[in-house]
C-alpha cells in the first residue's frame, strides 16, 4: 500500500509498508529483473530476506518515481549513488536539473521523497527501547550534538518511548 503526497507534479512523498507484501522467490525475480543488473547484484549481496526485500522495494521507488515524474521509460533511467549513498539521476531533462529525491528503510517501512529545487533527505525509524543500557544512557551518547532546547523536549517527555520519540524527531 503506497501513501502519495504531491504538489506542482515533482514534490512526492511515498510510504510503502514492506510487512503487507510476501512475494513468492518468482515474484522477486520478477520485480528484480525490471531493475539494471547493478541494482540486481546490489540486492543480492543483502543476507536476509527482509533486507533484501527493503533493498529491491527501495530501487524501484526509485524508478517507479522517475517514470511517474518525469516520464522517462524504465529501461531509459539511469540512477546511480553519491560516495555518500544518495541516489541520484544520471539523465533527467535539463528543465529538471536540480530535481533529486531520497529513500530511506528500517523496520516494515520504505520510504521516498523527492523536490525539485532544494535538496531532499529522509531517515525512517523503528523507535524501540536500547539493548545492553538504559533509555537514558543511550540519550546520554547523544549530549555533544543536542542542544539545550532539544535536550529539554526530551527530558519533558512522560516515559522511556516518549523520550526516544521526541530524540528521533
Amino acid at each position: 500500500e503506497m501513501e502519495e503526497e504531491h504538489s506542482g507534479g515533482v514534490r512526492r512523498r511515498w510510504l510503502v509498508d514492506v510487512a503487507r507484501w510476501s512475494p513468492s522467490p518468482t515474484q522477486f525475480q520478477a520485480a528484480a529483473a525490471l531493475l539494471p543488473p547493478h541494482h540486481r547484484h546490489a540486492i543480492a549481496r543483502f543476507v536476509k530476506e527482509e533486507d533484501r526485500k527493503r533493498a529491491l522495494l527501495s530501487r524501484l521507488l526509485q524508478y517507479s518515481l522517475v517514470h511517474r515524474v518525469l516520464g522517462i521509460p524504465f529501461h531509459q533511467i539511469h540512477i546511480y549513488r553519491t560516495t555518500e549513498g544518495k541516489p541520484y539521476l544520471e539523465n533527467g531533462p535539463p528543465a529538471f536539473k536540480n530535481f533529486n529525491f531520497n529513500t530511506s528503510h528500517q523496520g516494515d517501512y520504505v520510504g521516498i521523497a523527492s523536490e525539485l529545487l532544494c535538496l531532499v533527505g529522509l531517515d525512517i525509524v523503528c523507535i524501540s527501547k536500547p539493548q545492553g543500557e538504559t533509555t537514558v544512557e543511550f540519550l546520554k551518547n547523544f549530549s555533544s550534538y543536542l542542544t539545550g532546547h532539544e535536550w529539554n523536549c526530551i527530558g519533558r517527555a512522560a516515559g522511556s518511548i516518549e523520550m526516544l520519540t521526541e530524540f528521533y524527531r
